[in-house]
């Protein structure tokens, strides 16, 4: 197959290009793994609950020890002692719950008769206090068991022995900008957005070079003398080029996967995979377009550098697509990087994966297939007209 020994032959002189663009890339790449990691710790902490407690009980042992015990789930928050305030407060979510201890609920309690305390929440703050909800009731239900089968018991027991013997374990709420599952889908999404970047300099500076070299008039009119047909000729183009481009995929794939610091091979990755390979079958027949129409390596060169920034830019590869305006966003939609990256963080946001969820997603690749079928299009036109030409 001397037609794809000599592809790669001629890829070799623009392999440190690639080399350099790679090294940059996964370079990046690693400082904000190791900030991510650096930072993973600060990430997650116990959402402590801001509370108003309001003790109408008076200070006494057993409210001493309930108030330690819920300071390890609540933080208790003052407010302007009058109802406006505190309706405020609540209304404002300064404070998202209202604790009121009743007058007289230490010596009914401690003597077994039932008695409640009294809560204020919003109905939109129902989730978020749960786990004080939960863990209140724990502590007096653990304090009732002790009371029946104790009696004579004295407080200080009491509060000792609910100190010594903690409750049931109470869940507690995890605040975090995501879960950790989601976090290694964020990280795929940025990674793979970034790499729609540098496959575009990679493939049109390596691509286009080569195809450029086969597609010159003298080089198209020995190929016609030669004994490979054209049949073949294109094929084995064809086939280099996908092995260029499998290869390429392969690495950075790898790459990707070893630098996740949530590292993990889940549905999810599969579709960024599959995503980024539609994408790189794009930006082929763009290389090869480019290489069989610009005339000169210095052409070639400008013009992966304009293009890559450009798509990147306008994409949302380098500023999420959130920021960027309605405007720029409506001209992105003629890009195929735009549909890349909506594909990215479409599949970087899915919690569940059913054929509903799936369809923006296979839709978006469908969009980059049909960019690439034009550009394959173009590329027919172009080779047909230079064979005329040779001949």
């Amino acid at each position: 197959m001397p037609v794809f020994k000599t592809y790669f032959k001629i890829m070799k002189k623009q392999l440190t290009g690639l080399i350099l663009y790679g090294i940059m890339f996964i370079t990046i790449t690693l400082m904000v793994t190791f900030f991510i990691i650096r930072d993973s710790s600060k990430e997650f902490a116990v959402s402590r609950v801001p509370i108003l407690l309001i003790n109408n009980d008076g200070d006494n042992e057993f409210i001493e020890a309930f108030t330690s015990y819920l300071d390890g789930y609540v933080k208790f928050m003052d407010v302007e002692d009058s109802d406006d305030a505190r309706r405020d407060a609540l209304f404002y979510h300064e404070v998202n719950y209202i604790l009121t201890i009743p007058e007289g609920f230490t010596v009914r309690f401690l003597s077994g008769e039932e008695d409640r305390l009294i809560k204020e929440i919003l109905p939109d703050k129902m989730a978020a206090v749960q786990s004080v909800d939960s863990a209140i009731d724990n502590y007096l239900n653990m304090a009732r068991v002790y009371i029946k089968y104790n009696p004579g018991f004295d407080v200080a027991e009491l509060t000792e022995f609910l100190k010594n013997n903690p409750v049931s374990e109470t869940e507690v709420i995890i605040e975090s900008k995501k879960k950790d599952t989601l976090d290694a889908a964020e990280f795929n999404s940025y990674y793979f957005n970034y790499l729609g970047y540098i496959m575009i300099v990679c493939f049109v500076l390596g691509v286009s070079t080569v195809m450029m070299s086969f597609h010159g008039l003298d080089i198209r009119r020995r190929q016609f003398a030669s004994p490979v047909s054209s049949r073949g000729f294109n094929l084995q183009l064809i086939l280099a080029n996908l092995m260029f481009v499998l290869v390429y995929l392969v690495i950075f794939n790898v790459v990707g996967y070893l630098v996740n610091p949530f590292r993990r091979i889940d549905f999810s990755l599969i579709l960024n995979w599959i995503n980024t390979f539609v994408y790189a079958l794009v930006i082929l027949c763009i290389s090869f377009f480019i290489g069989i129409t610009v005339k000169g390596k210095n052409a070639v060169q400008a013009l992966s550098t304009a293009l890559s920034l450009g798509m990147a830019f306008l994409s949302g590869m380098f500023v999420p697509q959130q920021f960027l305006g309605s405007a720029v966003l409506r001209v992105a939609s003629f890009l195929p990087s735009y549909w890349y990256v909506r594909a990215n963080d479409t599949i970087g946001s899915l919690t569940e994966y059913n054929i509903r969820n799936l369809t923006p997603v296979l839709q978006y690749m469908a969009i980059q297939i049909g960019f690439a079928a034009v550009f394959l299009a173009f590329v027919l036109v172009v080779a047909k007209r230079k064979r005329q030409v040779a001949t």
